[in-house]
């Protein structure tokens, strides 16, 4: 039985860290093998992928590239949620989606039970430029808004956020109310993440959905 020294098993502690700039040119020399002249940074860029939704892969992630400390709940950078407590403080989030800018339905649902909004924007759902009207009323620190924008993400995403701006309570924490927005950004579908249960007030309006999310 092989029996390990007290502190443990250093596989190749006897050779320097190698620095990523060694690495850099390792990637430019096998490239300048296939006709591309590049080196640096530029030979890691040239290994990088770009995706459909605009995220940029790297052919190599270090200790580096960590994401920063998300800190704690309930405080900045509120990576984690905008209260301590969460989101679900009873343990339970009833969403509802809706798909058209019916203000009205949304404000019932919410006075009905429904703590938290599912927005279909863009297309044949809510158009961008009707955020404003179908969110009038609505305590945005206290009502968490799923945007399902599509390909009119962005645009969707600064209209609401300049909502909260507009809107920002005395109550909320600054960057608290942003936290508990969450952005879908692939087109909305019918049945997607939903169970089929019109609500009486959206019913005439347009399909809806409910979700209860637990714990």
């Amino acid at each position: 039985m092989t029996v390990l020294p007290d502190d443990g098993l250093s596989l190749a502690s006897e050779f320097p860290d190698a620095p990523h700039e060694q690495w850099q040119n390792l990637v430019a020399g096998v490239l300048r093998k296939s006709g591309k002249e590049v080196s640096g940074a530029e030979a890691e860029d040239a290994l990088s992928t770009l995706l459909e939704d605009g995220l940029d892969t790297r052919p190599l992630y270090t200790a580096r590239d960590a994401a920063p400390d998300p800190g704690l709940p309930g405080f900045a950078p509120f990576v984690r949620g905008g209260r301590a407590e969460g989101n679900t403080t009873g343990g339970w989030d009833v969403r509802q989606r809706h798909l058209t800018a019916d203000n009205g339905a949304v404000l019932s649902d919410l006075e009905n039970g429904v703590t938290s909004l599912w927005l279909g924007v863009g297309g044949t759902a809510i158009p961008v430029d009707a955020l404003d009207r179908t969110l009038d009323g609505v305590y945005l620190d206290l009502a968490p808004v799923v945007l399902d924008a599509g390909d009119e993400t962005a645009a969707a995403a600064e209209r609401l956020l300049r909502l909260y701006e507009e809107r920002a309570s005395p109550r909320t924490r600054p960057g608290a109310t942003w936290a508990r927005t969450r952005w879908a950004t692939r087109p909305a579908r019918a049945g997607r993440r939903t169970t089929s249960r019109p609500s009486p007030v959206s019913r005439a309006a347009a399909p809806t959905g409910t979700r209860a999310c637990g714990p």
